[in-house]
């Protein structure tokens, strides 16, 4: 019985990775989507103002529509963001994302001022 149950445990967990996946896949969708409606209303703020540059006028209005379809393409984004974020699964044992990196370049920044890098500077 052990086995089986096991085995019904991992395909349980197995299917929520799946389910997360999907989930996951369809937020980058929408985020694809949101990131493509704020870079047209940029595309179209750009030519609106490059048409003002060579003169011809443009209510303000326009410009202010397209800013506000900016910011809120800005805001879906982030929140999209923030939904993929809480998606992934946490590391274990937090703490050791919250340490600094080791390597080159932790050491390189514990150089006293106007020491050369421990690298020597070379990549």
């Amino acid at each position: 019985m052990k086995l089986i149950d096991r085995l019904a445990a991992g395909l349980e967990t197995l299917g929520k990775k799946a389910n997360q996946a999907l989930d996951e896949g369809k937020l980058r969708v929408e985020l694809m989507k949101a990131r493509r409606r704020m870079d047209a209303a940029a595309r179209e703020l750009g030519y609106l103002t490059y048409r003002q540059a060579k003169g011809t006028q443009a209510p303000q209005t326009d410009v202010e529509a397209l800013t506000q379809r900016i910011a809120e393409a800005e805001a879906a984004a982030a929140r999209i963001e923030a939904q993929i974020a809480q998606l992934r699964p946490q590391p274990a044992g937090g703490a050791a994302s919250a340490s600094p990196p080791a390597g080159p370049a932790a050491t390189d920044a514990a150089a006293a001022p106007g020491e050369p890098p421990a690298s020597g500077g070379v990549p």
